[in-house]
């Protein structure tokens, strides 16, 4: 392995024996004509996988499809059955915060016991605890038996541990945040020097755009297998489009993703260049979009048919349906893919089964984790009858940069002394808003100027006024 590798696995395989009876482990030991009575179960099968000092990796995949099990690999908390990996540098891995504490320790005894597993010395880790303890903030029960903890306590000691070490090589199965808001903070604060670090880290994610936002490269794992290895975007894009398609196209989109390995190959051995061979439009399901560099060089909506929300949750339809959700653009083009600072309709439809008075119709827009960015219903509450069908539309500026949303629908009227919801659909419908290169990051876009300098220097009283 040269130098500048911080991770090597060749052809790494672990498995599992399955017995259809208990008996038959028995018998299989017992057996003197060695007689197999198990089958095979691969977690992880023939895996390669070359991870370069520096790289932050991002690994995605649906679950079950092998992701814990290669970070356990790696921080030889399983032993593979075939292949060989080896490391080069120190791991600090946050798989299972404070696993490796003793209940019978106290929580400073624990530090030291934890940092002998992670294979530093005493003398190593006198030089951190101060910023452990001061990091985990957990006061005088530092003194006190791991068994006295709650479990947010022995989270807070594992993370702060897991974090002060200074690993060369860092793991993440998702990024985990514990405690108060003022920890929560702290925790991400200190998560994102890591990523700015220039470390190895491993990033396991179920969201593609953190992937995005964090990574250098992704990886999509499927079965114990290497999907798909390439940049971020290109991963994660096949990702979601396996993700949301409907089981009888799975196959066809990891059809689609091997014709890519193969075409990838078929470059790499001729040297042809790849710029943009490779790239995939994100209209491929539907159409394809082209850009008149000439007029407009802006992204443009789309429609994907299967981009559909997996966690939608009706309340009750006994007195109202609501039924035929989507998303347009102000011409009544059905998109679901949108473009930052353009505006669009949001519609459904109603069949009511009784008759209700004072009725509210509302929406909410909220983020992939459930953070509601906004919320409106009608002015003025309306009457309607039994058997009545309704259309509501809302008109919103999508002011969200580039990420996954979700919009809820509820229709509520007034009922013992408040007002109750008739029906409500949480998750309704799925959205994704495209990134655009406009200067400005975070969650929303709030359409700043380019900003206004002025030099106070009395000898140079210019002002300055940034071109668009």
């Amino acid at each position: 392995m040269d130098t500048n590798t911080a991770i090597s696995i060749k052809n790494v395989s672990k498995y599992y024996k399955l017995y259809n009876e208990p008996k038959d482990r028995l018998k299989e030991a017992l057996s003197l004509s060695k007689k197999i009575y198990h089958k095979k179960f691969y977690a992880i099968e023939n895996l390669n996988l070359e991870i370069k000092k520096g790289e932050i990796i991002g690994i995605v995949g649906r679950n079950g499809s092998g992701k814990s099990t290669l970070l356990k690999l790696i921080t030889k908390v399983l032993v593979p059955n075939q292949g060989s990996i080896k490391v080069n540098g120190k791991i600090s891995a946050l798989l299972e915060l404070g696993s490796g504490f003793n209940p019978a320790f106290t929580g400073r005894q624990n530090i030291f016991f934890y940092g002998t597993i992670l294979g530093f010395t005493k003398e190593e880790m006198e030089e951190k605890i101060d910023d452990i303890l001061a990091f985990a903030d957990i006061g005088e029960f530092i003194d006190q038996p791991l068994k006295t903890y709650s479990s947010g306590m022995k989270s807070r000691l594992g993370f702060a541990v897991a974090v002060h070490i200074d690993p060369e090589i860092l793991i993440l199965d998702e990024v985990l945040s514990v405690g108060d808001i003022f920890f929560k903070r702290k925790s991400y604060a200190k998560m994102q020097e890591f990523f700015e670090s220039g470390k190895t880290i491993i990033y396991v994610s179920h969201s593609a755009n953190e992937v995005n936002r964090l990574c250098t490269r992704a990886v999509f794992l499927h079965n114990g297998k290497i999907l798909l290895d390439g940049k971020p975007k290109t991963v994660t894009k096949y990702y979601e489009k396996y993700l949301f398609a409907k089981k009888e196209n799975q196959a066809s989109v990891i059809q689609e993703i091997e014709t890519l390995n193969l075409e990838k190959d078929e470059v790499s051995e001729t040297s042809v260049p790849t710029q943009n061979k490779f790239s995939v439009s994100p209209t491929s399901q539907s159409k394809t979009i082209t850009k008149d560099t000439k007029t407009d060089d802006r992204p443009k909506p789309f429609f994907i048919p299967d981009l559909i929300s997996q966690n939608r949750t009706e309340y009750d339809n006994t007195y109202l349906d609501i039924y035929d959700l989507w998303i347009e653009t102000l011409e009544g083009k059905k998109v679901n893919v949108l473009v930052t600072n353009e505006k669009y309709r949001y519609c459904y439809k109603l069949r009511f089964k009784a008759d209700f008075n004072d009725v509210d119709y509302g929406m909410q827009i909220i983020t992939e984790k459930g953070m509601l960015l906004s919320g409106c219903k009608n002015e003025k509450s309306l009457n309607v009858k039994k058997n009545e069908i309704i259309q509501v539309y809302w008109e919103f500026n999508c002011l969200m940069h580039e990420g996954i949303y979700y919009i809820n629908t509820a229709v509520n009227h007034p009922a013992n002394g408040s007002r109750e919801y008739i029906n409500r659909i949480i998750d309704a419908v799925m959205f994704k808003v495209q990134p655009i290169d406009n200067n400005c990051n975070g969650l929303v876009y709030l359409q700043q100027t380019s900003p206004i300098i002025t030099s106070l220097n009395s000898n140079n009283a210019n002002t300055h006024m940034e071109n668009k």
